[in-house]
């Protein structure tokens, strides 16, 4: 009881001081990156069409150029039309901001299916009709590896974005890409890979690192408890995240890809070694 009460004056609760125990013995800690080091405050910071156009939104300019306005309206259409999740919001918030005066917002559409994220596909795609249009339009976002590979796009291009990628991600945002097709059938077919898709460009997202992260994982450190990172993001914005926050040995990145190849061995070697993990 006295135990109980002295931790109660650190503003912690104590059902059972085994569980307490535990705590304390802890050398570890596994912590997820969105919403636990970063704030989970989404904003999109920068976009990039299929051609190769860049526009940066620390400010949002007050008139969006033309060649942008697809790639914002199908990030949309890709998108919960009640969006929970603080990505989707980021890009309804950007979108009604910047296409509030343009035909690329769709208020009257009906969402018609959907394709949800699995495994094998890092990718959501979205088909929307509009009253009287015997087609579908369809909406995709997610890993931009996962949007190229749904589009068909050659090695070129593959390489070429990937580079661009890489560079968003240097900067600690979180990359999307984006693509669009048409479906003129009556019914929705089983698989992603089943429609013509047609490479829109990439949003950048930014996430601005909790205020109390660097010091907690300091103070961690003190304490003798090691610091591990694991992120759904690419490997470079882990690597830009782990760099800011603090976390030991940030330049070594694992993906989840990766992680599944090792066998026993090389799992009880590298795991001591390796901090940060992406794509998990």
């Amino acid at each position: 009881a006295l135990g109980a009460w002295r931790i109660s004056q650190r503003r912690v609760l104590t059902r059972r001081m085994p569980a307490v125990e535990n705590l304390g013995a802890a050398t570890v800690l596994c912590v997820d990156k969105t919403g636990t080091l970063t704030m989970n405050q989404m904003a999109v910071r920068r976009l990039m069409t299929a051609a190769g156009e860049e526009l940066e939104l620390g400010g949002a300019p007050a008139e969006l150029p033309e060649a942008f306005h697809s790639l914002l309206e199908f990030g949309i259409l890709a998108s919960s039309p009640a969006p929970f999740d603080p990505m989707e919001r980021a890009v309804h918030r950007i979108g009604d901001e910047l296409l509030a005066a343009t035909e690329h917002l769709h208020p009257a559409w009906q969402l018609a299916g959907a394709h949800p994220l699995t495994p094998d596909m890092l990718a959501v795609s979205q088909a929307w009709r509009d009253e009287g249009d015997e087609g579908y339009v369809i909406g995709t976002k997610g890993a931009p590896e996962a949007i190229l590979d749904l589009c068909h796009s050659d090695a070129a291009t593959c390489a070429r974005v990937a580079q661009e990628v890489e560079r968003f991600a240097r900067s600690g945002l979180r990359v999307l890409g984006v693509a669009r097709a048409r479906h003129t059938s009556a019914q929705l077919p089983g698989t992603q890979h089943d429609y013509d898709f047609e490479f829109l460009g990439l949003l950048g997202l930014s996430d601005p690192v909790r205020p109390q992260v660097p010091q907690a994982v300091r103070e961690c450190y003190q304490a003798g408890i090691r610091v591990i990172m694991l992120t759904g993001d690419h490997i470079e914005t882990a690597r830009s995240i782990a760099r800011e926050v603090g976390i030991a040995n940030p330049d070594e990145v694992v993906s989840g890809a990766e992680l599944e190849s090792w066998d026993e061995a090389t799992f009880d070697a590298r795991l001591t070694q390796v901090n940060c993990y992406a794509r998990m």
